[in-house]
Formats: C-alpha cells, structure tokens, sequence
C-alpha cells in the first residue's frame, strides 16, 4: 500500500533557517495493516502524516501509494488520490460545525457524486455502525468529544477509502471514549482498510501490528 523512499523534508523559517523534518526515511506498509508511527513532539511525524496523506510532498525522495507515484502529482491529482483513496480522523474531529453529523458523513459522498439515494443508505448504515443512528440530526455541538470522534470515523467508514490516517484520535478524549474509538479503528482493519496511527501514546501504539517510530526525522529502532 505505501512504500517510501528516503523521504526528505525541509522547510525555510522566515528568517532563511532551513529545517529538516525528515531525514531519510525509507518504509514499507503493506496493504490491510494496522501500523502506529510514534514519536515525540516535533519527531517529524506529523510531516510524514501530511506526506503519507498527499497533504504535503517531499523535498526529497520517491513516495508510492498503492502503485502510484505521489512524487510526481501535481495539486489536482493529489486532491483526487485523498478523495478516493485516503480517509482521515484527526484529534480536532475537523467536523463542520454548521453541518448535523449525518451532513458531515456525507460530505465525502457529495464530493465523489454518488447518487442521494446511495448517499442516504451509506450514511445511516455507517452512523449505525458507530452507535449514532440516534444523534444523526445533532450538530457537534450537541454531542460530546467521543461522539464527534465518532463521527468522524463514520464518516471514514462512509467514504469506503482503502487507507485511514488517525492523528492522535483520542487526543482530546477521556480513556473510555479512547478505548472506544481505537476499538473502532480495529474494526475497520478487520474489514480489510489499512490503518495508520499517529501517536504518542505508547498504549494505543502498541495495539497495532507493529510500530515505527520516529525521532529527528529518522526512523529509529
């Protein structure tokens, strides 16, 4: 699913400094796999997020995403890649906050122009799956931290993306939601989606296949 090269990031501070974020780093995640990428504060970690989720390219360095080379894409094909083939859940929940949570599970749905009818089924089954049937016309604000996270994993689960990159996903959440919540991301890598955890909590790290950890934007043993 996803094969780095020697992934190089620098970045250039207003004053000319040029930081590197990542040095180097060179994995292999193979399709249909749980893996946790740890790290401290500033590890580079989440530049290697943003690079994995064709948020960001690299400076340096060949990335490939089941088969394609992300390297060489321009702005509106990797907007294309994140649409159909990656499903993010961030520690902010990044819900609309105007939008009730059946609204914000559609989304994905609306960008892809499926047809409303489609929409309306895929949206229930997946708020369904999530426990939320009943809170389909709250909006964020009417719902607790747990539940936004888990709306946003329905909305992962609507948008039926092979790959899901969770950045810190239980945050911002009290233990039992975290539980909860990382629970869930275990059930959509037993259905088949490779799953990618961005996190410093070395608890929920160690619930994945296997961890790579990061330091100084190198991958370290």
């Amino acid at each position: 699913m996803i094969i780095t090269e020697n992934l190089t990031k620098i970045y250039s501070t207003d004053g000319g400094v040029k930081v590197k974020a990542l040095d180097g780093i060179s994995l292999e995640i193979k399709d249909g796999e749980f893996i946790s990428i740890v790290g401290a504060s500033g590890s580079g970690k989440t530049t290697l997020m943003n690079i994995i989720g064709c948020l960001d390219i690299p400076t340096e360095g060949k990335y490939t995403l089941d088969g394609s080379d992300i390297s060489l894409l321009g702005s509106g094909e990797l907007s294309r890649i994140r649409s159909r083939k990656i499903s993010f859940v961030f520690q902010g929940f990044n819900l609309i906050p105007s939008l009730t949570a059946a609204e914000n599970v559609e989304l994905p749905l609306i960008y892809r122009k499926t047809e409303p009818s489609v929409r309306k089924r895929t949206v229930a089954e997946a708020l369904e799956a999530v426990g939320l049937a009943k809170r389909a016309n709250h909006l964020p604000s009417e719902i607790s931290g747990g539940q936004q996270q888990r709306v946003a994993i329905a909305r992962a689960f609507a948008a039926d993306a092979p790959l899901i990159l969770a950045d810190e996903p239980c945050g911002n959440l009290d233990s039992r939601s975290g539980t909860d919540v990382m629970e869930m991301l275990h059930g959509l890598n037993r259905i088949g989606k490779t799953v990618v955890l961005i996190t410093h909590d070395e608890k929920a790290a160690m619930t994945a296949d296997r961890q790579i950890r990061i330091s100084d934007g190198k991958v370290v043993v």
